[in-house]
């Protein structure tokens, strides 16, 4: 088989079946035909259904809306965030008190309200995003009672007696019928989810869903963690305003109750039930709730009389609630999509595409010019000290972790440190990286320091890294988890990431072109399409490699890369890694497999009790009588002369 059509066999296979195609007029006819699917669907339910039904549908619409929100927030970015009857409240108080007190237009008051919610979760982010877990939930739980409160007493709000106000001004026109309503409130869910899959599939979706699997590892891709959950928050905070504006409209009064914790558990139960990762889920759970709450409303009315009917629903969903989350947590919308993967699943396939990857892996590392991505790498020669640290130490508590350590990494050089176990290597990378702060001492790249700087401030100076562990995104394919460490290589924002702008369109397919040459490189093309966490220990440390180089670093740390190899996997890394020396990168690896240490790196740097024991060239650290007793055990004359050595066949 040839590298070329490998290549081109493995890229049509995982363009096939990934959920969407950002290439191309497929994707505006599709979405054209969707949307005016959409708008037929709701026009046509809108003017067909009768009053109470479409009465129904139209507060169905609206609850699928905050939903939405919930789902960008605690769906896509993992944050558990039940904040939502605040901002649903802002939106409809905003409305209320700006259209009678001021007689603003309805349509300059929703936006001015969805402002207002917006700058608020702005504001709030920051600080509560410190909050974790149940905590954080705790936290956004507190602010929707508060939220009631304040307006429950405050005299501008009306107390507990509420407001009243006006039917919603649409450009002169009117909306008092309950079937413009319910057209209305599903053309724009329909704008809302459209934007949410839109966002799904984008540098900034990819990146929530990174901070959900993995902050560190998200972090280290040059991802802003904060600035990323806020921006969310505020995306969700909108959302739900522009609900509690419809809502206000709609009834044409508000009062304190619909915007308690109870409908913020509500929304909970519909994104659980529908499904919390997919914005789909929140159109089919808020249908399947409605008919829920109808049926068990019929029959709580015949068991145990109408005066109970609310309570009861309060019982009956809440333990709806609990056995979905603990025998399906990905809801609806995550059984639908099992199945469907169950059946696109082809055994026979994916063997004969492993076979191909130990097969032609390499020969492509070696085929690719060096001298051609040393001519592209621009702003230092090789030789440079690119990184360079002084006096790192690192105390927890009591314990020096790292004592003292200063060392140099050169541009086209491969520094190996090693060391006994606990003897601080991995806290040394962390150091360096931006994961941990150092006690003492500074790590400069390229004579610029950033020393205490956060993981991703350092990805942007250009420092890429794996971890010791494989730290993958859960649900995340190889192809979106390798882009994911192409995030500094692009600049669209979450806006233009919910929209087909040429600009996104454009950035799309740079970063699934750059993600596919990293891929072919490491012969994982044939696995585009495959769930990362599915593949083998030693294949996730190479989608983890994929993902640092992608983003182009002038220095790659790889923790313990070798851990889970084979032999011809060792191999290939061994070649990789020269091959990116020749092209200017600096690397160092932590390793313990001696034999590729010794094989792979131009220096090594020998670790003991967090301290330098020896720094030399692998012959000077093998006969350095401190290191054998500390580390190796045993001389290098020892070694048995029958052992095949770890070389590659041919290295030009």
């Amino acid at each position: 088989m040839s590298r070329s059509s490998l290549t081109e066999n493995d890229r049509k296979n995982a363009r096939a079946a990934l959920p969407v195609s950002l290439s191309g007029n497929g994707l505006k006819w599709s979405h054209g035909a969707a949307a005016l699917m959409w708008v037929v669907v709701v026009a046509a339910a809108g003017l067909g259904l009768s009053d109470y039904w479409q009465g129904i549908g139209a507060s169905v619409g609206l609850m699928a809306l905050l939903a939405l929100g919930m789902i960008l927030v605690t769906g896509y970015a993992g944050q558990f965030s039940l904040a939502v009857g605040a901002f649903y409240g802002i939106g409809a108080y905003g409305s209320a008190l700006l259209t009678m007190n001021f007689g603003w237009l309805g349509i300059l008051a929703i936006i001015v309200s969805a402002a207002l919610a917006g700058g608020a979760a702005y504001m709030l982010g920051r600080p509560i995003f410190r909050l974790r877990g149940h905590f954080l939930a705790m936290g956004t739980l507190a602010l929707s009672e508060v939220f009631f409160l304040l307006v429950n007493n405050l005299e501008i709000t009306g107390g507990s007696s509420g407001l009243p106000l006006s039917a919603l001004d649409v450009f002169g026109f009117e909306l008092f019928d309950t079937g413009q309503h319910f057209i209305l409130n599903w053309l724009i869910v329909g704008l809302v989810l459209w934007g949410c899959l839109r966002l799904a599939v984008g540098r900034e979706g990819r990146a929530l869903k990174a901070i959900r699997g993995h902050e560190a590892a998200a972090a280290s891709a040059g991802i802003n963690i904060a600035a990323s959950k806020t921006r969310v928050f505020v995306a969700s905070a909108v959302i739900s305003s522009l609900a509690g504006s419809l809502y206000a409209h709609q009834v044409m009064y508000v009062n304190p109750p619909p915007f308690g914790v109870a409908t913020a558990i509500d929304v909970l139960v519909i994104a659980v039930l529908g499904g919390m990762r997919s914005p789909w889920g929140a159109v089919i759970g808020a249908v399947v709730l409605e008919f829920l709450h109808q049926s068990i409303e019929g029959v709580l009315t015949q068991l145990l009389g109408s005066a109970a009917v609310g309570a009861g629903q309060t019982l009956v969903l809440g333990a709806l609630l609990v056995v979905i989350l603990i025998l399906r947590p990905d809801g609806i919308v995550g059984v639908a999509a099992s199945i469907v993967r169950k059946f696109k699943r082809k055994a026979a396939a994916r063997e004969t595409a492993a076979e191909a990857d130990q097969e032609e892996y390499v020969t492509m590392a070696q085929a690719r010019s060096a001298d051609d991505a040393v001519r592209e790498r621009e702003g230092h020669a090789l030789g440079e000290v690119v990184l360079q640290a002084r006096g790192l130490v690192k105390r927890f508590g009591g314990v020096t972790a790292v004592d003292h350590i200063s060392l140099d990494i050169h541009a086209g050089e491969v520094l190996a440190v090693i060391g006994p176990n606990g003897a601080g290597k991995s806290t040394l990378v962390n150091l360096l990286s931006g994961n941990l702060l150092p006690t003492a001492g500074t790590v400069s790249i390229l004579d610029e320091e950033i020393t205490g700087k956060p993981a991703h401030v350092v990805a942007q100076h250009g420092l890429s890294r794996s971890f010791q562990t494989p730290c993958l995104f859960e649900g995340m394919d190889v192809l979106s988890t390798v882009k994911v460490g192409a995030h500094l290589r692009g600049n669209i924002g979450m806006l233009r990431s919910s929209l087909p702008t040429p600009g996104a369109l454009r950035e799309e397919r740079e970063l699934d072109r750059l993600a596919h040459e990293v891929l072919d490189r490491l012969g994982l093309a044939a696995f585009a399409a495959e769930d990362a966490k599915n593949l083998s220990l030693g294949q996730q440390k190479k989608i983890e490699i994929a993902r640092a180089l992608v983003a182009n670093p002038k220095v790659l740390l790889l923790d313990e890369p070798c851990a889970g190899l084979n032999k011809a996997e060792k191999k290939s890394l061994l070649v990789l890694l020269r091959q990116l020396g020749r092209e200017g990168i600096a690397v160092l690896v932590i390793e313990h497999d001696m034999e590729f240490v010794m094989a792979s790196a131009d220096r090594v740097h020998v670790v003991n009790f967090g301290a330098t024991l020896k720094i030399g060239s692998p012959a000077e650290v093998q006969g350095d009588q401190a290191v054998i007793d500390a580390y190796l055990g045993v001389p290098s004359d020892s070694v048995d002369a029958t052992d095949q050595p770890l070389e590659p066949e041919v290295i030009r």
